[in-house]
């Protein structure tokens, strides 16, 4: 009986560990399709309702559209996406690709593809990234993770307040457009950071190098994404399929006008990151070269007094001034300070002081 109770126990808890790790993106995960973390399907107005099992894996509506979310790190998601009917081979393969990179494959009735999004749970930063997986069809998107994302959460959450998307490319470039927004915000977290460095370089002479640090690093991770995605959405604007609408394209070309603006902004935070640097290592140059210049005129102060008390350090017959009844430390420390006097003049008659 205590094993029976033990083995139930045991199950609870599996399953409660299931929902909060990966379904729990709304905890609304459908009975009897594991590894679904959401299906809705949208009217014609873009209302959303949400769709049990059977409905979930049926074909396309002749009306409106769905929208499955699966969770890439439930091992049975593999079968559960290959049972999906009217999902051509080559889109089922982008939506299982175990690499993580930014890519697009468009054909005329599916368009499938990775994009990045920020790690959910924490503010957006650029070293907590991932990529979701996307297959886009005329009345079907199939989107996936392995770990849950920022956007799509941030947007699922926004459709159950009551947010409308009419058609599937409404709600891709309500993501990518909400990726835009999270970027934006650290690329002006950047830019204040870089300020500070200014200030510190200029007011207070301080070199803030552990900030400039971070503000380069960030900026470059964010370079290597930005101009990508952008070219994801040209790419999409410019070969429209037959099923895109008017609106949805106008919106299209609205987000990858914010990319393309934010890569500039990153591309100017960049450069004046570059400036920054290049300021700080010139300032640390001419910090070396005046301590050099510093060592370099006690060296020549110093060299007559060393070759003086070394003559006088001679253990050698007829030095002068050895006679104990003559004032010879005197006269010698006087021939020291008179070379270094000369040395002085020397120095300054050549400008090297």
């Amino acid at each position: 009986m205590l094993a029976c109770c033990g083995i139930v126990a045991i199950a609870v808890m599996m399953m409660t560990l299931t929902t909060q790790d990966g379904i729990a993106d709304s905890g609304l995960a459908v009975a009897g399709v594991p590894c679904l973390i959401w299906a809705y399907r949208f009217d014609a107005e873009g209302r959303a309702t949400r769709l049990d099992h059977a409905a979930a894996m049926a074909p396309p509506p002749d009306e409106g559209w769905v929208w499955l979310h699966f969770d890439l790190a439930d091992t049975r998601s593999t079968a559960v996406l290959q049972s999906l009917p009217g999902l051509p081979p080559d889109a089922l393969e982008l939506l299982e690709e175990p690499a993580d990179m930014i890519q697009l494959s468009a054909e005329p009735e599916v368009i499938a593809g990775m994009a990045p999004d920020f790690i959910h749970g924490a503010e957006p930063d650029p070293r907590k990234m991932t990529t979701w997986r996307f297959a886009m069809q005329p009345r079907r998107l199939v989107t996936a993770r392995r770990r849950q994302v920022r956007t799509l959460s941030a947007l699922h959450e926004a459709l159950l307040a009551g947010r409308r998307f009419p058609g599937v490319l409404n709600l891709f470039d309500a993501v990518i457009d909400g990726l835009a927004d999270s970027m934006a915000l650290l690329v002006r977290r950047m830019g204040d950071r870089l300020d500070f460095v200014e200030d510190a370089l200029l007011d207070r002479d301080e070199q803030e190098f552990e900030a400039l640090g971070l503000v380069r690093r960030d900026a470059t991770r964010m370079a290597r994404l930005v101009p990508p995605l952008g070219g994801l959405l040209r790419e999409l604007g410019a070969n429209p399929p037959a099923w895109f609408t008017p609106d949805a394209l106008e919106e299209c070309a609205y987000v990858g006008e914010r990319l393309d603006s934010l890569a500039g902004d990153i591309g100017a935070l960049q450069n004046r990151a570059h400036a920054l640097q290049d300021e700080i290592a010139s300032r640390q140059t001419a910090q070396t070269n005046q301590r050099l210049a510093l060592l370099s005129v006690i060296t020549a102060l110093l060299m007559p007094p060393t070759l003086i008390s070394g003559i006088f350090g001679m253990n050698v017959a007829r030095l002068p001034f050895v006679d104990e009844h003559s004032h010879g430390f005197a006269a010698a420390m006087g021939l020291i300070v008179l070379s270094v006097v000369v040395m002085l003049v020397v120095l300054r008659r050549l400008k090297l002081i």
